[in-house]
């Protein structure tokens, strides 16, 4: 039986092809998303008021997508050049931390007002923000080569930071939810539905993942890229 020889802008090394694979995945589900929410994110736009939270959801609607149109075109590229990926690698890890920062802002935001505007909910969240912020800044300095790798293991604190911010999210969210069950007693499901928890707890568990899935796993050697898989 003939062997098949693939051309070397397929012949890549297994992590490095499941990244591939996991790239044009997540593509996907955003530009669908991106078009079925299409008719509500306009009928959302013509509204008159612009609060912080509707001018972060356009921002996300609009970044998110464009960001991932443009890795996808460099990614996929075979003639993209050396000389250019050198100046583009830091590209990717820059677009997912203003991601998260803007994600992270909604959490404050939304923490800060089920709770009835409490300043110490605001100092404590927005101090998370704030630190998560500076950890994503820096350690976007401290990324290697086309593939956006980590040059240090400590680089995951990229992913600890909004881990921690989640959290906290997540906690007080389950924390005003069960105290509101002394007012008002309802069913969990309804509970869970009513006060967005699956949300939040989704929100958490992907990022909980995401970060120990970057500590826990070790690779091979330094030109193995399983790390790169998580950079988004």
């Amino acid at each position: 039986m003939a062997t098949v020889t693939l051309p070397p802008s397929l012949d890549l090394p297994p992590h490095l092809s499941a990244q591939k694979y996991f790239f044009v995945c997540t593509l996907t589900v955003a530009a669908w998303d991106t078009l079925v929410l299409s008719p509500r994110t306009w009928r959302l736009m013509k509204t008159k008021e612009w609060p912080a939270l509707k001018f972060l959801f356009h921002f996300m609607r609009v970044f998110m997508p464009v960001e991932f149109t443009i890795v996808a075109v460099a990614f996929f590229d075979t003639n993209w050049p050396q000389s250019k990926c050198e100046h583009f690698f830091l590209f990717e890890p820059i677009c997912t931390a203003i991601l998260m920062a803007a994600a992270s802002a909604v959490h404050v935001i939304r923490t800060h007002a089920i709770y009835e505007k409490s300043r110490a909910v605001l100092v404590g969240m927005g101090s998370l923000f704030a630190v998560q912020v500076v950890v994503t800044a820096i350690c976007c300095g401290f990324y290697r080569c086309c593939i956006a790798g980590p040059k240090h293991n400590w680089v995951g604190l990229y992913w600890v930071a909004p881990t921690v911010l989640y959290t906290a999210s997540f906690a007080l969210a389950l924390n005003r939810s069960f105290v509101s069950l002394h007012l008002k007693p309802l069913g969990l499901w309804k509970l869970m539905l009513r006060d967005g928890l699956n949300l939040y707890g989704a929100v958490w568990g992907i990022n909980m993942v995401n970060m120990l899935f970057w500590f826990i796993m070790k690779p091979t050697g330094v030109e193995d890229p399983i790390k790169t898989i998580i950079t988004r």
